[in-house]
This record gives C-alpha cells, sequence and structure tokens, in this order.
C-alpha cells in the first residue's frame, strides 16, 4: 500500500474582494471549492489548468503559507490546517517549495552562499564552517560552482536562480517539495535542464513533488499523476498514462488538444471552448465548465459534480460519467 505524505480533505479556501459596509455583502472570490486529494511518498503529483483555476493557491495552502476556511490538511499523519506558525516550524523544513519567479523570490541584497545558507540557520544546529561546507555542497547537486558563492541574484541568468531556489530548498533535507511553475520563465532549452536535475534529485534523495504548470507537454516528461483543476476544483485526477491516452473530462480533453504537435505533416483536431467563463465571485450552483462544455447536461446546471473513482488510478467529477455508465 502506497505512504500517504500529504493529504487535503474537503478544502476551502476564498479571498475577500470588498467588505461588508453600507448593508451591502462581502464579496468573496472562491479559490478553491471542496478540494480533497491525496499525495503519496515518492511520486511526481502534477496540478495543471488555466490561469486563475486555483493552482497556487493549492500548493500555498499545502504548505500552510494560507490558511483554509474549512477542511483540513494532514503531512505525515500530522493535522497542520490549525497549527502556528511556531507550531508548524518542524514541520516546515519538511515541506519546501519552489517559487514561479526566480528573481522574485531570492533577496537581491545577499549573497547566494547566504541566501542558500539562511534556512540552515532556522532549522540546524550547524556553525559557520559546517555551513558554508554545506552550501557548497548543494551547489555542486544543482550544477553551480564554488565561484557563484559571493555573487548576488542579478549576476546570474535565469535558469541559474532557479538552480540556486532549488539548492535553497534542499538545504534542509525536505520530504516534500511543492515547485509552482518552476520552469515557466525560463527557456525552452533551459527548461530541459532543470527537468533534468529535478528527476535526478528525486531519484537521488527520495523526494515527493507537487509540481504545478499550466504547461501539459511539461507535466509529461516529469509526473506520475496529474489533477487537473478548475474554477478552483479538482476535475480529473489520473495516473499519467491514464489521463494521455483515456480522458474523461471535457475541460481535459480541450486541455489536451491544446499540445502542439511536433511533426508539420500532421494534424490535430483542436477541441475550441465557446461560452463564458463563470464569475468566480458569483460560482453557478451547477458544475463551473457547464458554461464552456460541448457536451452539457441538464443536470450539470443545477448540481454540482462529486468525483467518481473509475478505477484505482483514475478519479472524474462529471455528470457525463454517470451517464455512460
Amino acid at each position: 500500500m502506497k505512504e500517504v505524505i500529504l493529504k487535503l480533505e474537503g478544502i476551502h479556501k476564498k479571498f475577500i474582494i470588498t467588505k461588508k459596509k453600507f448593508g451591502k455583502k462581502a464579496t468573496f472570490v472562491h479559490a478553491l471549492n471542496n478540494v480533497s486529494l491525496e499525495v503519496y511518498k515518492g511520486e511526481t503529483l502534477a496540478i495543471v489548468g488555466e490561469s486563475g483555476c486555483g493552482k497556487s493557491t493549492l500548493g500555498r495552502v499545502a504548505n500552510k503559507i494560507l490558511d483554509v476556511e474549512k477542511g483540513n490538511v494532514y503531512f505525515n499523519g500530522n493535522n497542520i490546517t490549525h497549527l502556528s506558525s511556531k507550531e508548524m516550524l518542524k514541520h516546515r523544513k519538511k515541506m519546501q517549495v519552489i517559487f514561479q519567479d526566480p528573481y522574485g523570490s531570492l533577496n537581491p541584497r545577499l549573497k547566494i552562499k547566504d541566501l542558500i545558507g539562511e534556512p540552515l540557520l532556522v532549522h540546524s544546529d550547524m556553525n559557520k564552517n559546517q555551513r558554508e561546507k554545506k552550501v557548497k555542497e548543494l551547489l555542486n547537486i544543482v550544477g553551480l560552482s564554488e565561484e557563484h558563492l559571493t555573487r548576488y541574484p542579478h549576476e546570474f541568468s535565469g535558469g541559474q536562480r532557479q538552480r540556486v531556489g532549488i539548492a535553497r530548498a534542499l538545504s534542509v533535507n525536505p520530504s516534500l517539495i511543492i515547485a509552482d511553475e518552476p520552469i515557466s520563465a525560463l527557456d525552452v532549452s533551459i527548461q530541459a535542464q532543470i527537468l533534468n536535475i529535478f528527476k535526478e534529485l528525486q531519484r537521488k534523495y527520495d523526494l515527493t513533488y507537487i509540481f504545478i504548470s499550466h504547461d501539459l507537454s511539461v507535466v509529461e516528461m516529469i509526473a506520475d499523476r496529474i489533477g487537473v483543476m478548475y474554477l478552483g476544483k479538482l476535475v480529473e485526477i489520473a495516473d499519467k498514462n491514464n489521463l494521455y491516452s483515456s480522458p474523461m473530462h471535457p475541460y481535459t480533453k480541450a486541455l489536451l488538444s491544446a499540445i502542439p504537435v511536433i511533426d508539420p505533416t500532421k494534424k490535430k483536431k483542436r477541441i475550441i471552448l465557446k461560452g463564458d467563463i463563470p464569475n468566480p465571485i458569483n460560482l453557478p450552483t451547477g458544475c463551473p465548465f457547464s458554461t464552456r462544455c460541448p457536451q452539457v447536461l441538464d443536470v450539470c446546471k443545477d448540481k454540482m459534480p462529486e468525483l467518481i473513482k473509475l478505477s484505482d488510478s483514475h478519479s472524474v467529477a462529471c455528470h457525463l460519467i454517470k451517464k455512460i455508465k
């Protein structure tokens, strides 16, 4: 039986837009709507979807950077949902984050040796010499050299800065790394190098990844399982082979049809979604995809579909599945 390292249970998260005043109700953006999933030790779970679907919010909730209104977050069997910042310290070093913008996530006033060594000041009892030795080892692991120790972030390329971010995340020996669009800001040739580093580190240190991305062609290279999100809702989750060969949700099918074909002689049928995206402040009572779905049913407009387990490795939230059955 697979070991569950992270579990999200019925997560709801919303952000306030306008406060309640002068008799008017407060308005909220519903970022996550009853999201539940499990992440298994040693796997790479990719979370994909359009911009604004709640992917990054999910990652921040999993790491408790953001608190939730409803639901529970379990890490290594411990409920961390309501822990304080001080209580989270013992868990924090085991779940690290690699951010989308490699430059924005690094303090421009600190040298690389201080950026990578800073987590060791908080989460270890190492002395200065031990920290410096550890930082040098980490730089070597991600393909940088000791001459980079005294440089500042602005002296590096995007790919090198992301390597620094990876080294910093590895510094405290985490078991889970949440990578939020870690290669989207990089050139294609650099993307491949960073992905290779991710895979090599996973093999070497038995790491578990939550890999957040909007690029399904990239996800295919690194993921073991893929979760598809739409407007704060998890609409499909399956292992990579099942999702790419037999997608079940209409939204997943549309996303896969948008992957570019390398061979110019081959043509691919695109699924062009029509209709309007619902307002995230005032979501419909039924399926959020019902306004754009080419196969919409009457029940889709009135009732929110639940995640149905088709097999041990494939679950879908769609009323069409019940119709097919």
